[in-house]
């Protein structure tokens, strides 16, 4: 009597999940390490250690230091965008959802992208820059799309909205200085008067 076919169960093989997870790991903790330290002070070595690989396998995912660098900070740019959208989608007005980026941002202070990125340059390859710069852009045309639409029911006066939407994302950078606590409150309080300051100005009328 033959035997019956085993059957295989639905899904991607053991071995391609392990592959996947060792490659989820390494781009985030490169993305954590870069953030923290910045391109330079960085090693594979580092990266390895902290998520107990060997150099051997982060060589195995990717070819160099430079193509992990372009994918974890496109990586990370994905993460924020997708944040960035789910916020101001769910949010009841424009500036609630920005008041929740701006706590989200405040609450985790990181290092200046554009001053590491600017580092990291002379070691990418153009298209990588490229990738990374396009990357960005996509966050800020997520808020710039909000802005439009509040600027169309008259919310905000006509401007460029994606001149609005790098003016915010910058205000956020307030976050990595070193600020008592104290000195603004809560990070919901200090995300307030951000972003009051950023939809009405410093003006009196």
């Amino acid at each position: 009597m033959s035997e019956k076919p085993t059957r295989r169960l639905p899904g991607r093989p053991k071995q391609a999940d392990n592959k996947l997870s060792i490659q989820a790991a390494i781009i985030q903790t490169a993305s954590q390490l870069f953030m923290e330290n910045g391109y330079d002070a960085v090693s594979l070595g580092q990266i390895g250690e902290r998520c107990r690989v060997t150099k051997p396998t982060i060589y195995y995912h990717f070819a160099s230091k430079p193509e992990l660098f372009t994918i974890a900070m496109i990586t990370m740019f994905q993460s924020i965008r997708q944040l960035t959208s789910s916020m101001l989608d769910s949010a009841d007005t424009l500036e609630t959802g920005l008041i929740n980026l701006a706590e989200a941002s405040l609450a985790n202070p990181h290092a200046e992208v554009e001053t590491m990125i600017k580092k990291a340059e002379p070691f990418l390859e153009y298209d990588q820059i490229q990738q990374i710069r396009d990357a960005e852009l996509k966050i800020h045309e997520v808020l710039a799309a909000h802005f439009r639409v509040a600027m169309d029911r008259q919310l905000l006066r006509e401007d460029d909205p994606l001149f609005l939407a790098e003016t915010f994302s910058t205000l956020m950078l307030m976050g990595n200085r070193e600020i008592p606590a104290q000195k603004y409150g809560s990070f919901r309080e200090f995300a307030q008067r951000l972003v009051h300051i950023f939809l009405r100005g410093a003006a009196s009328s």
